[in-house]
């Protein structure tokens, strides 16, 4: 219960600045990237094992990041990475597809509706929020 209050902590503020501002502050993941790791020595409600599976998926999103001029963030990368240490690996890549089906869905409404056109950058963190609140229910 507490990994959950934080992390649903740190998702609300990076998704409120990502809404803003349209990026990223580094400090908050590498902060909760530390508080998660801090919870898990206290805590061990998860396996190792499980904990870097759900890391890796924010490393492989770094990863498309890097290979494609940063089509994905590398901030949305880092805060997979908090996440998967939060929640492990299965529930990390819930996580990510349903705010991956979320963001694509706004997408599609916007270009339909012709506010946005294709080179519109969405940013990803406060679909990340919601998918984690819908996760939560």
């Amino acid at each position: 219960m507490i990994g959950n209050t934080m992390l649903l902590g740190i998702l609300a503020v990076s998704a409120y600045r990502d809404w803003k501002e349209k990026q990223i502050y580094l400090y908050l993941p590498a902060g909760a990237l530390v508080l998660g790791l801090i919870l898990h020595i206290l805590c061990r409600e998860r396996a190792l094992t499980d904990m870097l599976a759900g890391a890796a998926v924010g490393i492989v999103m770094i990863m498309i990041g890097w290979a494609t001029g940063e089509a994905v963030g590398i901030g949305d990368g880092l805060m997979l990475v908090v996440s998967g240490i939060f929640l492990g690996f299965w529930e990390n890549l819930c996580l990510l597809m349903t705010a991956l089906l979320l963001v694509g869905a706004a997408a599609l409404l916007l270009m339909a509706v012709g506010k946005k056109g294709k080179d519109y950058r969405l940013p990803f963190l406060p679909f990340l929020l919601t998918a984690y609140l819908l996760q939560l229910i």
